[in-house]
C-alpha cells in the first residue's frame, strides 16, 4: 500500500504543473493517483460504477482524480455531475485540464467544489501532471518498503539486550532510535528506569510509536528528525510501527524473566526467614546463583513505597541507586517494597557502619526522582541467621520511618534503641514543660527553626544532609543553626546537650495538635 502524502506537496511540486486551485490543501493527504480516459460522459459513469472501460474496480478515496480528457468549456451539467460523484467516492481532489488552457476554473465550478468540500486543480498538461503526482506516490512507497525491509530483517535476527536492539533499529531507519515514557523523559536502554532526557533535539519532527497498543500507559518509541520530505516521514514512521512489535516482544520477554526471577528470590528469601537463618547444603548452591554472601557480617535495609508502583519494572531503579553509592547489596522484592542486605567477610567498624548509613540515605534520596520510600536499616549482625534478624530490625525501623518526615523517612535500628526508650521518658508530664520551656525562642521565632533542628540533630548534625531533606541550601541551614543558638544559648557541640535537645524538639512535635 502506498502510503499517504501532503496534497500540499504534490501542488507544490512544479512538474506538476497546477495552473490553479480552488479549495482549501489544510492537512489533506492523498495515496493514489486515478487517470480515467474516455468522454465526459464516459468518465462520470466509471466514477459512478467504480469500474474502469476494461470492468476493472477501482479505488478513488483519498486519491487524485485525473481526466485525461479536457473538460468542455462553458457551463455543463457534466462537469457539475462529476464534482458531486467525486466527492461522495472520497476524491480528495479532481485535477482537470480546461478547453481554453487559461487556468480560469468557471464560477459554478469553483462555487460548487467549495460546497462540497472538495479540491479542483486546473492543469497544464493531464499527462505531465500525472507522472509527476506518481513519482511522488511511487518515491515514499518505495523509501517505505526499504526501511520496512531493514527493520524486518534486523528483528529477525538475534538480540539480547534492549539497547542492542534499539541501535540496530537505529541503524536501519537511518536515524537514532529511543524509547520514552508517556511524559516524554527518556528510559534508559540498560534498564527500564525514566531518567531526565538531557539528549532531547529541539526543532525537529517528533515521530513516536507506541510499544503496546492495547495500552495508554504504553513506553513509546520515538525518532526526531531534522527538516525532511514528508515521504521520509512517512517512511519512518511505518518503519517505526514495524520496530515496535520486536520491542514489545522483547520487553514482554523481559517481563517474564524478571517476574520469574522475583518469584524465586522471594521464595528463597521466606525459605531463609522461615527456617531462622539454618540452611542446607542445597540452600546455599542456590543462593550462589543468585549472587547472595550467607556467611560473615550483614547490615540488612527495608524499603516500603510510600505509593503504588510496579515492585518489579521499579527493582532496577533500586540496584541503580545502591551502586551508584558503591553498595554491593541483595536486592529481593516484597509486597509493599523491597528488603535487601550488604554483606561484609569480616567485622567492619563503625566509621564503616556510618559509611554505609549514609551512603543508603544518599540512594533513598535518588531513588526518590521515581519512587516515594520510607527506609529502614537493620543492626549489623553475623552469619546466615543474622540476615533474618537484622531484616526483621530492618522491617521494624522502615514503619516507625513512615511517621519521621524530620528525618527524611529514614531510620537506622542502631541510632534508634536507646532514642527509643527515652522517648518514653520525654511523654511524661515532668519533661514536656521543660522542653517548651527551653525551646520557647524557637517557637516564638517560627516553625522553620524547631524543624531545621530536629532534622539537623536527627542526621548527626550533618548540614549536607539536613539541607538535602528540608529541601534547601546548604547555607541556609548553616544560617538557621547560627540563628539557633543565639536564641537558645546552647552549644551544639556539647554530645549531652545534642542529645537533650533531640529529645527536646522530638516531645515538642509530638505533642503539637494534629
Amino acid at each position: 500500500m502506498i502510503p499517504p502524502i501532503p496534497l500540499w506537496s504534490v501542488t507544490n511540486h512544479l512538474p506538476a504543473g497546477v495552473m490553479e486551485r480552488v479549495g482549501e490543501l489544510g492537512s489533506a493527504t492523498v495515496s493514489s493517483l486515478v487517470a480515467l480516459a474516455g468522454t465526459l460522459a464516459e468518465v462520470n459513469h466509471q466514477v459512478r460504477e467504480q469500474r474502469n472501460l476494461d470492468g476493472d474496480p477501482l479505488t478513488l478515496r483519498n486519491c487524485i482524480l485525473l481526466p485525461l480528457e479536457p473538460l468542455p468549456s462553458g457551463v455543463s451539467w457534466d462537469v457539475e455531475a462529476l464534482l458531486a460523484l467525486a466527492s461522495a467516492s472520497g476524491v480528495v481532489a479532481l485535477a482537470v485540464k480546461l478547453q481554453n488552457d487559461d487556468g480560469a476554473l468557471p464560477p459554478n465550478v469553483a462555487r460548487l467544489a467549495e460546497r462540497l468540500g472538495l479540491v479542483v486543480l486546473a492543469v497544464h498538461n493531464t499527462w505531465q501532471f500525472g507522472m509527476a503526482a506518481q513519482e511522488l506516490l511511487s518515491g515514499a512507497a518505495h523509501r517505505q518498503g526499504q526501511l520496512i525491509s531493514r527493520v524486518a530483517a534486523e528483528c529477525r535476527m538475534p538480540y539480547g539486550s534492549l539497547s542492542h536492539l534499539l541501535q540496530r533499529l537505529g541503524v536501519a531507519i537511518g536515524h537514532g532510535v529511543t524509547l520514552v515514557d508517556p511524559s516524554g523523559k527518556l528510559i534508559s536502554a540498560e534498564d527500564t528506569g525514566p531518567r531526565a532526557d538531557g539528549d532531547a533535539q529541539s526543532g525537529g519532527t517528533e515521530i513516536l510509536a507506541s510499544v503496546h497498543r492495547e495500552q495508554d500507559s504504553s513506553p513509546r518509541l520515538r525518532v526526531v528528525l531534522d527538516p525532511a520530505p514528508d515521504q521520509e516521514q512517512a517512511a519512518v514512521r511505518a518503519a517505526l510501527e514495524v520496530a515496535a512489535i520486536a520491542v514489545s516482544e522483547l520487553l514482554s520477554r523481559q517481563r517474564l524473566e524478571r517476574e520469574r526471577d522475583a518469584r524465586h528470590r522471594i521464595a528463597l528469601l521466606g525459605e531463609l526467614i522461615d527456617n531462622a537463618g539454618t540452611v542446607s547444603p542445597s540452600f546455599r548452591a542456590r543462593a550462589l546463583e543468585l549472587g547472595w554472601t550467607l556467611d560473615g557480617f550483614h547490615i540488612a535495609f527495608r524499603v516500603i513505597t510510600r505509593q503504588p508502583v510496579d515492585l518489579v519494572a521499579r527493582k532496577p531503579d533500586l540496584d541503580r541507586a545502591l551502586k551508584r553509592e558503591r553498595i554491593d547489596a541483595a536486592t529481593v522484592e516484597q509486597s509493599d517494597g523491597w528488603a535487601g542486605w550488604i554483606s561484609f567477610p569480616s567485622k567492619p567498624d563503625p566509621a564503616e557502619v556510618s559509611r554505609i548509613s549514609n551512603a543508603l540515605r544518599r540512594a533513598q534520596r535518588e531513588l526518590a526522582s521515581t519512587v516515594a520510600t520510607q527506609f529502614g536499616v537493620g543492626r549489623m549482625q553475623a552469619q546466615p541467621e543474622g540476615i533474618v534478624r537484622s531484616l526483621e530490625e530492618a522491617n521494624d525501623a522502615a514503619r516507625i520511618a513512615g511517621a519521621r518526615e524530620n528525618s527524611g523517612y529514614f531510620v537506622h535500628v542502631d541510632r534508634l534503641d536507646m532514642a527509643q526508650l527515652l522517648l518514653i521518658w520525654t511523654r511524661t508530664d515532668t519533661f514536656r514543660p521543660a522542653a517548651r520551656e527551653l525551646l520557647a525562642p524557637l517557637l516564638k521565632a517560627g516553625p522553620e527553626l524547631l524543624q531545621t533542628l530536629t532534622t539537623f540533630l536527627d542526621c548527626e548534625s550533618s548540614l549536607t544532609e539536613t539541607a538535602a531533606i528540608l529541601n534547601v541550601h546548604r547555607n541556609t541551614v548553616s544560617d538557621r543553626i547560627r540563628r539557633i543558638q543565639s536564641l537558645i544559648a546552647i552549644n551544639l557541640e556539647d554530645p549531652e546537650a545534642r542529645l537533650a535537645l533531640q529529645l527536646a524538639c522530638r516531645s515538642l512535635l509530638m505533642d503539637k495538635p494534629e
